[in-house]
């Protein structure tokens, strides 16, 4: 989804809801030229106007910035997906632990070969 498609969502959205461009200007507390300039993409829409041009126009901010209405899924819950994909989500949280208890291994690994390489390049330093 690129910047300009949001824009030409916005002026396609708020032209079918019979709002100009001063009443857009107007309720978004900013001047018609910087609407102008935000809906013809010469300015970069910022993260709070997209909230504000969604509720002013009536719509989801997803509807705004994808240009339709997303269908939603009912009912699905954390424990119907846990239900289905349960033996993969185990089998994945094993495999999680066992990779960190791998880290944790490595990391201890490599401090003990750094204090034998500190320790060896002393005894190098006496030596000399």
């Amino acid at each position: 989804m690129d910047n300009r498609s949001i824009k030409e969502n916005i002026r396609r959205i708020r032209k079918s809801r019979k709002m100009t461009q001063e009443d857009m200007a107007a309720r978004l507390d900013i001047s018609l030229t910087a609407y102008r300039d935000l809906e013809r993409g010469s300015t970069n829409i910022m993260n709070a106007n997209i909230f504000k041009i969604a509720e002013l126009l009536d719509i989801s901010v997803e509807e705004l910035l994808l240009g339709y209405r997303p269908v939603q899924a009912k009912g699905i819950q954390v424990e119907d997906v846990r239900a289905e994909y349960g033996g993969q989500i185990t089998v994945m949280e094993r495999r999680i632990s066992d990779l960190e208890k791998l880290v944790s291994s490595l990391e201890e690994t490599i401090i003990t070969k750094n204090e034998i390489i500190s320790m060896l390049k002393k005894k190098l330093g006496e030596v000399e």
